[in-house]
């Protein structure tokens, strides 16, 4: 039976997944960019990653039980959805092994400097398999309780921050030019495409919600946090200083003291963000497993779930540090293998579901 979970819960696993693995990741490429007008690409990219959810969630409506891929299935054959999950497991998969890797760099540069990187993957993949073992709603309401938090801090951080934010850190409009702007957008692509994931997400969600309203406040509400984030970290530090710091919203954090007795209260704020990548890592790992497993047709899904959880915690070690990371993301191959593949799995369900459409019609007309 499917599990289903109601649309506040749906849009709190879009934008903790959203928000979390960008935030550490993104802010330093697009402030290198394009300077303080880095927002702006925060918004822009949002708009396309709000096309690629809306796009999934159109063809899943036009479904029963919003499940295109097991509609696909009996209507055509199993060899039909096996194309399109497996481009879409492979880049979960990917998704799922790089989100460890850079948990992994992060922790172990900044909070655990001694601790093996492999040993931290292996615990966050641990820890992965076992919520996705339980199902959709023990991750939503996990998303949930992290989310409440985060929201706190959004509303909290600007206030803590205004002894810090220098009249002159402000920079001309567009004074790095509009070229970096669209650079900034263009790297920041694979990333908003990720919003892919609302494939596995929606056949859970409640019938008698707005599956775009929803989608609509997740995918817009992780953006929205996430330029917030960005233009206090450029008014904080400028737009030089971030592009020279690996983790520039870590720092931002790190000046933070209300009061002699109140400081160092970036620790509170990472581990927050430690439970909230976990949360990323568990979705990207429950697609992977939700989809292998539907496609194989198989309701034991333990096996399937622990092969995937490990093969990312040993892919997670192929990389080297934070910034071979940041190197590969930069790559004009690396953005267009990641655009190919949303849009692809878009595609062959768009095919798929006026073949389907075609064939009812034809079956009426005889």
């Amino acid at each position: 039976m499917t599990i289903r979970i109601s649309g506040g819960l749906y849009a709190s696993v879009l934008i903790v997944t959203e928000f979390i693995m960008q935030y550490m990741m993104l802010p330093r490429v697009l402030l290198e960019n394009a300077g303080q007008e880095a927002w702006m690409i925060v918004l822009l990219v949002g708009l396309y990653s709000l096309a690629v959810a809306s796009a999934v969630v159109w063809v899943a409506c036009r479904f029963p039980d919003r499940d295109p891929l097991r509609a696909i299935r009996c209507a055509i054959g199993p060899w039909a959805t096996l194309p399109i999950v497996l481009i879409y497991a492979a880049f979960n998969l990917l998704t799922y092994s790089l989100s460890l890797h850079d948990v992994q760099t992060f922790t172990s540069i900044l909070i655990l400097p001694d601790t093996p990187a492999w040993v931290l993957a292996a615990i966050m993949a641990l820890l992965a398999m076992y919520i996705v073992h339980q199902g959709m709603e023990p991750i939503a309401r996990t998303a949930y309780g992290v989310l409440v938090p985060i929201i706190a801090v959004l509303l909290f951080l600007p206030l803590a921050m205004v002894r810090e934010i220098r009249i002159l850190q402000v920079d001309p409009f567009l004074w790095k030019g509009l070229g970096g702007v669209v650079t900034g957008a263009w790297m920041a692509l694979p990333w908003a495409g990720q919003t892919i994931i609302v494939l596995s997400l929606i056949r859970h969600l409640s019938p008698r919600v707005n599956p775009y309203k929803w989608t609509l406040i997740g995918v817009g509400g992780s953006h929205l946090a996430l330029a917030v984030f960005v233009l206090l970290i450029s008014l904080t530090f400028g737009s030089l200083l971030p592009a020279r710091l690996l983790y520039p919203e870590y720092e931002m954090f790190a000046i933070i003291a209300l009061t002699e007795s109140i400081e160092r209260i970036q620790a509170v704020i990472m581990l927050l963000w430690l439970c909230g990548s976990l949360v990323s890592i568990t979705v990207y790992l429950f697609t992977v497993v939700e989809e292998a497993a539907l496609a194989l047709g198989t309701h034991r899904r333990g096996w399937i779930n622990f092969i995937a959880g490990a093969a990312g915690v040993v892919f997670a070690q192929t990389l080297e540090g934070g910034l071979h990371r940041r190197n590969i993301a930069r790559e004009p191959w690396w953005i267009i293998l990641h655009i190919a593949a949303a849009w692809s799995v878009v595609i062959l369900l768009a095919l798929f579901t006026l073949l389907i459409r075609w064939r009812q019609g034809a079956r009426t007309s005889v």
